[in-house]
């Protein structure tokens, strides 16, 4: 999924979701419950730490 296709569903701006992609800006719990809307999945996954690095 496009940062503007997620933008789209999650009805914001692609900048915001670049900007959160980024980490140069925080999502409200609002962001994070409409991007895992989006997303098809809990909102709580988000916030789950990538142990990939």
């Amino acid at each position: 999924m496009t940062q503007e296709q997620l933008a789209a569903a999650a009805e914001m701006e692609r900048s915001y979701v670049s900007d959160l992609e980024r980490g140069t800006r925080n999502p409200s719990v609002a962001a994070l419950g409409r991007i895992a809307d989006a997303l098809g999945i809990e909102p709580h996954l988000l916030l789950l730490k990538d142990r990939r690095t």
